[in-house]
């Protein structure tokens, strides 16, 4: 946040615009109607009317009249610009008589594909906004576990809409999925089919339309990532933008009749840099763990959850010591599921190994690591290990006050301060 000091420096200008003028906000910036004849994703301002614009998030706000006056103050780095071509959800005033005419009878699942930057956020924000003028009771499904809106980071969320959206970031997930990648390209299956549960979550919550975004992996493999997510999660209506309309359109051919495929125009100006796209990551993992206390848990009370998979028993001293003979390290603990095993040894490795049946993380790849915190396979809360010790009791940062039983484990670490994020790589052997 600016100082005192700093905010005497801001600039506040009125904007008159015409009628089919966008004004293109980049925050930080705070936004004032003036006058009536203003809207912003699908809704209309009335006069004095403030919006807060997130910094790196861009809104675009729309004269509906001739001389409609609009107040901006900018914070440090927003940018604002009047712009026509292709902004604004204007561009898509065609697309709600195509994706409402359905809901004659029934529930129905909306899914949004696109690539990075593409807007997909703006148009489920639009869409529910239109469902709520409606009177649809909207839900939403965040399924970008790298630039989501709902969840942290690695993460997905659900959350039900109950008043007019002007970014998603103002919206309380009710449901959270932790799957602790950042991408989906390692973990696609596993993706789907926490997807699949945390829908069937939400939707037990009453509704009329479920919105599903979709992250931004579309190139190459990424498109049978959403092939595949369209079988599985089954929506009535796939909305994609035209960049990569052919291409879906030819992948989608032997799909059922019944499933409704349209394409949309890509709004101009909302590419973000990756300075940028890792300032609002970072932002993310802030929103959720701020004002965060220490608590010490014990390795051995506690279950463990890695890609999917449900580590619940210790191993005994006998297995502890046969595993650090045939590994010819000194494993700390271990923890197995069904057929697989966990493993903490006291490396100094920042890398996850995997071979057959084993998961090994070292001891000095857990600092810093973002976790899930849970009850079985449902996550409550998040934290950062702040170290593993000798006695292997972890010590955790986090806000969480409920109670849980199981550590979400992730290959996300991220600094104390929050200014930076890396990834731990996964080395697999045969």
């Amino acid at each position: 946040m600016p100082s005192g000091k700093e905010k005497d420096t801001l600039e506040t200008k009125s904007y008159k615009l015409s009628k089919s003028d966008v004004l293109l906000v980049r925050g930080p910036a705070s936004v004032r109607a003036e006058s009536k004849g203003i809207s912003v994703l699908g809704t209309n301002l009335e006069i004095n009317d403030k919006i807060t614009v997130r910094k790196n998030k861009v809104l675009p706000f729309e004269a509906n009249e001739d001389s409609s006056m609009i107040q901006l103050t900018l914070g440090e780095k927003g940018e604002a610009l009047i712009s026509h071509d292709k902004v604004g959800v204007g561009i898509w005033k065609d697309l709600q008589e195509k994706v409402f005419k359905s809901f004659e009878s029934g529930k129905r699942r909306f899914m949004i594909i696109g690539e990075t930057d593409s807007g997909k956020s703006t148009l489920t924000s639009y869409l529910a906004n239109m469902a709520l003028i409606r009177g649809l009771k909207t839900i939403i499904v965040d399924g970008d576990i790298g630039q989501g809106d709902l969840a942290p980071p690695g993460c997905i969320g659900a959350a039900t809409v109950r008043d007019k959206i002007y970014d998603l970031r103002d919206l309380r997930a009710e449901v959270f999925g932790f799957l602790g990648f950042t991408s989906p390209r390692y973990v696609r299956d596993l993706m789907i089919e926490r997807m699949k549960k945390i829908i069937y979550q939400i939707e037990e919550k009453e509704h009329d339309l479920c919105i599903i975004n979709t992250d931004g992996y579309v190139v190459e493999e990424g498109m049978d990532h959403k092939i595949a997510m369209i079988k599985e999660l089954e929506p009535d209506i796939v909305i994609c933008f035209k960049e990569i309309d052919k291409e879906l359109l030819k992948r989608l051919k032997d799909f059922d009749d019944t499933l409704i495929i349209l394409a949309v125009d890509k709004p101009e100006g909302v590419v973000k840099s990756p300075s940028e796209r890792s300032e609002r990551r970072l932002s993310q993992y802030h929103r959720f763990l701020k004002d965060g206390r220490n608590l010490s848990v014990g390795l051995r009370r506690i279950n463990l959850n890695f890609m999917e998979d449900f580590y619940e028993y210790n191993l005994s001293e006998i297995e502890l010591k046969e595993i650090s003979r045939k590994l010819s390290s000194n494993i700390l603990s271990a923890k197995k599921s069904d057929n697989k095993i966990i493993l903490f040894r006291s490396g100094m490795n920042d890398v996850i190994e995997m071979f057959g049946r084993f998961t090994i993380f070292n001891q000095n790849s857990l600092r810093g690591m973002f976790i899930g915190l849970g009850a079985n396979d449902e996550t409550l809360g998040f934290a950062q290990i702040d170290k593993m010790h000798q006695n292997l009791i972890i010590t955790l940062n986090t806000n969480f006050k409920g109670k849980f039983d199981t550590l979400f484990l992730s290959t996300i670490r991220i600094s104390p301060n929050f200014r930076n994020e890396a990834i731990l790589p996964i080395l697999k052997k045969s």
